[in-house]
């Protein structure tokens, strides 16, 4: 019998299929357009891209407050008493932070209701496969303690790469970490962007490319070092380029054991705001 809810973020790349087919909550992200408050995914896309591709007027974001998380533990403590909320890397956000408010909180509104907040360390479909080994956990009636055991093994060996057709947005959200801007660089550069565990959250630029169908190879390479001869399961996510992440899927299948089906998932409009048109990401592990 299920007595853990997993609740997370919209920028966990979770849709509303695997929020159903999970049982996951999701507390949403803002964008903010032209002033307006946009709960995350509530904006048209098509709309959002334009204007992010004319690079005015540009939207801005803000993570999960305390006040959304308690929200989102009130409805939960309504069937179990034990919950998990699970945030995107603190380094990036301050959705990890707000989940410890929310935790303190409820601690005068809902006695008995155990809450863990994680850190996973890692972003967008890189959190999604944390997120989904901690519901398939309390889907199989786990305890807390083995939920967040196996939720922090997962994210421990959880590898999240990102390719950006631009750095502009990762800059203007200042979200480059410790590296040096390369926005004005004399030719066209195409990262590699670490983002998890490896480095304790904090993004790391892998290797810069003079294309971006090198960047994409240069995953594979990655990959392929780190999961040759196991199997894996993956996820990709995408802001508004649904075909390379198929033709990326396509490799996947060609060339690793995968696990399960290869998640491709939408960046939630607050994540699309960060990273730009066109941006696409590759998170996978491997299965002992």
């Amino acid at each position: 019998m299920k007595n853990t809810m997993i609740i997370t973020d919209t920028l966990s790349a979770m849709t509303p299929e695997l929020e159903r087919e999970f049982d996951v909550m999701v507390v949403p992200y803002h964008v903010f357009v032209d002033g307006k408050d946009y709960v995350d995914n509530t904006y048209d896309r098509d709309l959002l891209f334009t204007r992010l591709e004319s690079y005015n007027n540009l939207p801005t974001t803000s993570a999960s407050n305390a006040g959304d998380i308690l929200t989102a533990c009130r409805q939960a403590s309504q069937s179990v008493k034990n919950i998990v909320y699970i945030a995107i890397a603190s380094t990036i956000s301050a959705s990890y932070n707000a989940g410890l408010r929310a935790k303190e909180m409820a601690k005068q509104e809902l006695p008995g209701v155990n809450i863990e907040v994680i850190d996973c360390q890692t972003s967008i479909c890189g959190q999604l496969l944390v997120v989904l080994a901690a519901a398939r956990a309390a889907n199989d009636g786990k305890s807390l303690r083995e939920i967040t055991e196996i939720t922090r093994r997962v994210m421990s060996q959880v590898i999240y790469l990102t390719v950006p057709e631009t750095m502009f947005f990762f800059e203007r959200a200042g979200r480059t970490g410790n590296e040096p801007v390369i926005t004005n660089a004399p030719v066209s550069i195409f990262p590699v962007i670490e983002i998890d565990s490896t480095y304790k959250g904090v993004p790391k630029f892998i290797n810069q490319n003079r294309s971006k169908a090198k960047a994409v190879e240069k995953m594979l390479e990655m990959m392929t070092d780190k999961c040759r001869g196991k199997r894996v399961r993956a996820a990709l996510s995408y802001t508004n380029n649904l075909d390379e992440a198929e033709k990326l899927r396509d490799k996947l299948l060609s060339r690793f054991d995968i696990v399960g089906e290869i998640y491709i998932v939408p960046h939630s409009t607050a994540a699309s705001v960060v990273a730009g048109p066109r941006a696409l990401s590759l998170s996978f592990y491997t299965e002992d």
